[in-house]
């Protein structure tokens, strides 16, 4: 079913969903699966990726959109009923998350190349002099506390990870469809006012997620006007940044998926 608001001719899936290149993402681990047992584990992950995907373009589409229960069940080869069934609950539980995320703020801070020798919690791993300057102005700046981290994504500081060496860009970082996955199974897709305290590479994924995110270093010529802008932010008294329980993300199996 086409709807006048549908236009497949001239845009690629990722842009009409952004958790559209999650499923992508996944049907290219099938395509590159060598063995029997890694192509059946892809087509698992694929399929999952896939119900979690239709189920929020589904929503997204009743809420945003307009669509109709039966026009959902239509362009999903399902009736009224079932599609109201299938998708009530969840369309329910995100307009009570968009009420709530009014009030959110959010504070996302990029990882560092200096790290512990051994597993442990991604707010302790990080220990270079620029994670711990972003640190400092995200305290000052209020919001919950959300690192991102180049193999993981998004983390809350209570998730415990391995060391790792890899940069936001490079082959096996985690891409925005991923974040924006994350973002949403954390409940804090919707956050209404979102800092990101990184370089470029970490900030443009953010903003891709989150378009209307700040990004105070922006503009900033290298390292050390970084960190004098950093040390500026940490200098304004606010709101501390906390962690929410609600939160909390599950201990990542490698790369998060």
């Amino acid at each position: 079913m086409i709807r006048p608001g549908d236009n497949r001719s001239c845009h690629r899936a990722p842009q009409l969903h952004p958790a559209a290149g999650h499923v992508i993402d996944h049907a290219a681990a099938v395509a590159a699966a060598r063995t029997p047992s890694d192509i059946l584990a892809a087509l698992a992950a694929l399929e999952a990726a896939s119900r979690e995907v239709r189920e929020w373009i589904a929503v997204d589409l009743v809420l945003n959109d307009g669509w109709s229960y039966a026009e959902v069940g239509r362009a999903t080869g399902t009736t009224r009923q079932a599609a109201s069934k299938a998708y009530t609950n969840a369309v329910n539980a995100r307009m009570r998350r968009s009420v709530m995320g009014r009030d959110d703020a959010l504070v996302i801070v990029g990882c560092g190349s200096a790290k512990l020798d051994r597993p442990a919690p991604a707010g302790q791993m990080y220990t270079g002099s620029y994670h711990r300057a972003c640190r400092r102005a995200a305290d000052r700046l209020g919001g919950r506390l959300v690192i991102l981290s180049a193999r993981y994504g998004l983390l809350t500081p209570d998730t415990v990870i391995e060391p790792y060496d890899l940069r936001m860009g490079q082959p096996g970082a985690v891409t925005a469809p991923t974040l924006y996955t994350q973002a949403r199974r954390l409940g804090i897709d919707l956050a209404a006012t979102v800092t990101v305290l990184a370089g470029r590479d970490y900030a443009d994924p953010v903003s891709a997620v989150w378009p209307h995110a700040r990004r105070p270093l922006d503009g900033t010529r290298g390292m050390p006007e970084q960190m004098a802008v950093l040390a500026e932010l940490a200098r304004t008294t606010t709101t501390p940044v906390v962690t929410c329980p609600r939160f909390t993300a599950p201990i990542p199996e490698g790369r998060a998926a």
